[in-house]
């Protein structure tokens, strides 16, 4: 049991996924920015979203590529329905990025966060999170991409709950 300034709190449910939604990361020279792995947890405010989440790329191009990545949740029971791309996202985890060269060629991306449900948050909506990546260089090349190598990616969600109060 985990305690915090407002008291403890108790393991609600544990939400694993190790299946990405992509297997390529297009090389740009901005960052066009890929979902690698998501997965909905139900969520309450109040709550804590312990999340970690890994993924590897593997640098096929013979060049120095960066590569970013990032956690972010969102409602996912939004009514009326908002496309996906137009609902309000939370960014949960810093960007974090760092270089992948041609002797280097595996690079492990490792995040994590504690993320408290505000609030404002809808009770019994669930939050998607998302780990999203990205590939960059100055001067990429047309169908330039880094491998997301799936053996190497998951994405942990533990909801922690506040625990009753004694008594209750």
């Amino acid at each position: 049991m985990l305690t915090t300034t407002t008291g403890p709190l108790l393991t609600e449910r544990l939400v694993q996924t190790d299946e990405p939604a992509t297997t390529t990361l297009p090389v740009a020279t901005s960052t066009t920015m890929r979902t690698v792995l998501r997965a909905p947890v139900l969520a309450n405010p109040g709550d804590i979203l312990d999340v970690t989440a890994r993924m590897q790329v593997t640098n096929d191009t013979g060049k120095n590529v960066g590569a970013g990545w990032h956690l972010w949740v969102y409602d996912i029971d939004l009514q009326p329905a908002i496309p996906v791309a137009k609902r309000p996202w939370t960014q949960i985890a810093p960007w974090t990025a760092d270089n992948v060269d041609p002797t280097r060629h595996h690079m492990p991306m490792i995040t994590d966060a504690l993320w408290e449900v505000p609030p404002d948050w809808p009770a019994g909506h669930r939050a998607m999170v998302v780990l999203q990546a990205a590939a960059f260089r100055t001067t990429p090349l047309p169908g330039e991409t880094l491998r997301v190598d799936q053996a190497y990616c998951l994405l942990t969600i533990r909801r922690l709950t506040p625990a009753p109060a004694p008594g209750s």
